[in-house]
């Protein structure tokens, strides 16, 4: 297990057809005069009915498919390795996010993989959150990320409180792939008037790239309040 360990200040991230129908037109029936047929005495040679031709059927003309050409994935922290403005320890890269980031993945033409980043990004509109973007040159088999929640003083920046502590767990990574993790905790962050609190944050980022067996992933957060 190689292990990344590094101290963030993580404010807290909140994220807050008609169809036409043609109308037909049935047309009506005219009335049509037939000629009344004359008395002649003379007799007129019958017509023999002319041989009809069958009819040739037209094969039907098969219209080709157009190919649309495979969804891109969307490259939210560009395409360069190693990424930009992320630290580095051994084969392991971490950054904080930003909001813009984190939107910008989780949009990923809707990918299934992302599904789990969609998620927690609803829970940050109960909870506070804190958010990590990490990456590894060789790929991990899982990820483990464990931080701090604290109450903090907006005018002076010191720590008021501890709250509680955070282990998030998430899923695999691809070599030089870049993946958001969601730091959400237990705690409300909005007050009895719906108001968001902006004295919550996440510290003592410590990231973990691991090489075993993963864990049951469907419970990703697991907080310990103070």
């Amino acid at each position: 297990m190689k292990k990344f360990i590094a101290t963030f200040l993580i404010s807290i991230l909140t994220l807050s057809t008609t169809s036409a129908l043609a109308a037909t037109s049935t047309p009506k029936p005219t009335a049509k005069t037939s000629a009344k047929p004359s008395a002649e005495s003379s007799t007129k040679a019958t017509k023999k009915p002319s041989a009809q031709k069958t009819p040739v059927k037209k094969k039907p003309v098969k219209k080709k498919k157009k190919k649309l050409p495979p969804l891109q994935p969307v490259l939210c922290y560009g395409k360069n390795w190693p990424p930009s403005g992320f630290t580095q320890n051994g084969e392991v890269f971490a950054m904080i996010p930003t909001a813009a980031q984190l939107q910008c993945e989780s949009s990923d033409n809707f990918a299934p993989s992302k599904a789990p980043l969609r998620d927690d990004l609803r829970e940050c509109d109960e909870f506070a959150c804190g958010a990590v973007a990490v990456a590894s040159e060789t790929g991990c088999t899982w990820w483990e990320v464990k931080s701090t929640f604290e109450r903090i003083d907006l005018k002076t920046g010191k720590i008021e409180e501890t709250l509680g502590t955070l282990r998030t767990v998430a899923q695999r990574t691809k070599p030089k792939t870049i993946q958001s993790i969601m730091l959400v905790s237990g705690i409300k962050h909005k007050d009895a008037d719906g108001n968001l609190l902006k004295n919550i944050k996440a510290s003592g980022v410590e990231v973990s790239c691991h090489h075993d067996a993963a864990p049951d992933l469907t419970k990703r957060n697991f907080f310990q309040s103070r």
